[in-house]
C-alpha cells in the first residue's frame, strides 16, 4: 500500500494483526519508511494508542512489485493520484490481487477498470480522520487519526474478495461492514460541497453556519446524481441536509479530540485540486442525467483557485 497518512494507518493496524506489509513510495519517502512507521489513536476519554509496523519491503517502482504473491493491494490515494503510468504498471505487477481502492469519487471507478477487472475491485470507505501531526506544521512528527466511535470500515465487492478482507481487518481489531458501491461516493457528494463551502468562509464554521444554503443546496444535486448513476435511495431534501449539516457543525467540534476546524483547514487544503475536480464531476454528471445542476456550478465558480499541495505529508 502507500505510505500516507491512511496507507500508514492501515498498515499498523493491519500489522497489528499479524499481516506482513510492504510499501509503495515515491523515492523521497523510501529510506523513512524503510526505518518503520508509528501511528497515534486520539480517542475521546481515554489515553492516545500508538502501533507501529516496520515492512517487510519498500518499493519505489511499481513494476518491481511482481517479485511476490500479494493478498491484496490497498490503493490509499486520492482522486488525483490514480494518474499517470504508474497505475498500469502496478497493474501488470500484481496478478489477481484483490485491490482495495477508497470509494470517494465516481470518476475513480473506470480508471480502475481500464486497468483491473471490475471482480478484482474492492470499494473502500473509512470513518477515519489521519493527518500529519502537530497539525499545519512544516516537520510533522508521526501521523495521528481518530476513529469516531462506532465507525467502521465499510466494504464493497464480490463476496469471496470481500470476506478474506473482512477477516484480516477483523483480526486487526478493525470493524467492518459490507456495503454496496457508491455508498461511499454518496457521502463525498454530501460532505464535499460542505468543505468547498467551508473553503469560501475561510474555514470558519461559524460563518458557514450564517449561510448553508448553496452548500446544502449543491450537496443536494451532487447526492441526487450519484444516487441516479448507481441506484441508491434519493437524498433528503436540501432542507433536511441542511438542518443535519447544522447540527454536526455545531456538534463535532465539541466531540472530537482535537481541533476540527484546524484539521479541516490543513486536509481541505491538501485536497483542493480533488474538491474542485469533484463538483465539477458531479455537474456533468447531473447534466448527462438532465437533472439539475445550477448551485453546484454557483458553489464551483465561487470557489478561490486551488492552493499548492504542500510538500510534506499531511492527512486524510
Amino acid at each position: 500500500m502507500g505510505a500516507g497518512a491512511l496507507g500508514q494507518v492501515y498498515g499498523a493496524e493491519l500489522a497489528r494483526g499479524a499481516a506482513t506489509i510492504s510499501y509503495l513510495v515515491k523515492p523521497r519517502q523510501e529510506r523513512e519508511v524503510r526505518g518503520g512507521v508509528s501511528v497515534t489513536r486520539l480517542r475521546r476519554m481515554r489515553s492516545p494508542a500508538t502501533a507501529s509496523v516496520k515492512p517487510a519491503r519498500v518499493y519505489t517502482d511499481p513494476a518491481a512489485v511482481a517479485d511476490t504473491d500479494w493478498h491484496s493491494v490497498w490503493l490509499m490515494v486520492d482522486s488525483t493520484a490514480l494518474t499517470g503510468p504508474w497505475l498500469r504498471s502496478l497493474g501488470g505487477s500484481v496478478g489477481d490481487s484483490t485491490i482495495v481502492a477508497l470509494d470517494q469519487n465516481l470518476a475513480d471507478r473506470p480508471v480502475l477498470a481500464a486497468v483491473w477487472p471490475e471482480s478484482q475491485l474492492v470499494a473502500l470507505s473509512v470513518a477515519d480522520l489521519a493527518w500529519s501531526a502537530p497539525l499545519g506544521t512544516e516537520r510533522p512528527e508521526r501521523i495521528t487519526y481518530y476513529r469516531p466511535p462506532g465507525g467502521a470500515a465499510m466494504l464493497a465487492g464480490r463476496p469471496d474478495r470481500v470476506a478474506p478482507l473482512r477477516a484480516v481487518l477483523r483480526d486487526s481489531g478493525v470493524r467492518t461492514r459490507t456495503g454496496r458501491h457508491g455508498t461511499g461516493a454518496a457521502y463525498a457528494a454530501l460532505t464535499v460541497p460542505f468543505m468547498a463551502a467551508l473553503e469560501i468562509a475561510n474555514w470558519s464554521f461559524n460563518a458557514l453556519r450564517a449561510d448553508t444554503t448553496l452548500a446544502s443546496q449543491a450537496a443536494f444535486e451532487a447526492l441526487t446524481a450519484v444516487a441516479a448513476e448507481r441506484g441508491l435511495s434519493a437524498p433528503p431534501d436540501p432542507r433536511a441536509l441542511d438542518r443535519r449539516m447544522r447540527v454536526m457543525m455545531r456538534v463535532l467540534p465539541m466531540l472530537t479530540p482535537f481541533d476540527l476546524e484546524e484539521f479541516m483547514r490543513v486536509h481541505g487544503t491538501k485536497i483542493g485540486s480533488q474538491t474542485r475536480s469533484m463538483l465539477s464531476a458531479w455537474a456533468e454528471l447531473g447534466e448527462r442525467r438532465m437533472l439539475p445542476v445550477s448551485h453546484l456550478r454557483a458553489l464551483a465558480e465561487a470557489m478561490p483557485p486551488a492552493p499548492p499541495k504542500p510538500a510534506h505529508r499531511q492527512n486524510r
